[in-house]
């Protein structure tokens, strides 16, 4: 008597099905780091510039970070400015004298405020922008100057990762942190 050997098995069935599982859930899982890497770097770059304009604004004059949304590449940028002599001068620009914006995010990343005393997220949308100034004398927020915002923190998301800016109003500190 003959085996019937034209099918497959059950236990050769489930394997294959388990194979799969495991290659789609890595997949799956890259998938999530690689955006949530570009969030991490987002989240980083906008304390490093928080951090870098609050020096700036103790060595010099009223300093301010805008951090906007573009509406042409839907890319989040921030430009830093100075206060010179009574006018806010970017504190990177080309030959031309124009601002050179520095890209911290791209379209994919989620960013959103809190203002102070609210506890309403606020997303940068294409063409909107958040503008964090500092006060001279001790480093801290301020409002200082037009259009400034008081911020308590900033969110960016990506991926499945999401991290939180929290700002010290007093100090200028910030504090980044994964949620």
């Amino acid at each position: 008597m003959g085996k019937n050997n034209k099918g497959y098995s059950l236990v050769e069935l489930i394997i294959v099905i388990v194979i799969m599982a495991l290659l789609s859930g890595t997949v799956l899982f890259s998938i999530s780091m690689i955006f949530g890497a570009s969030a991490k770097a987002c989240a980083n770059d906008i304390k490093e510039a928080l951090a870098e304009n609050k020096v700036t604004a103790m060595g010099k004059s009223e300093a301010k970070v805008e951090i906007y949304r573009d509406a042409s590449d839907n890319n989040i940028y921030i430009i830093q400015w100075v206060k010179e002599g009574g006018v806010w001068k970017p504190k990177k620009v080309d030959d031309a004298g124009n601002a050179v914006p520095e890209k911290v995010g791209n379209s994919r990343v989620y960013v959103a405020y809190e203002e102070k005393d609210s506890s309403t997220e606020v997303e940068l949308t294409a063409g909107s922008s958040l503008q964090l100034c500092y006060d001279r004398g001790n480093g801290g927020f301020s409002k200082k100057s037009e259009n400034c915002i008081l911020c308590e923190k900033i969110y960016v998301k990506g991926g499945s990762r999401s991290y939180v800016l929290t700002l010290t109003e007093l100090t200028g500190k910030v504090e980044l942190e994964l949620e």
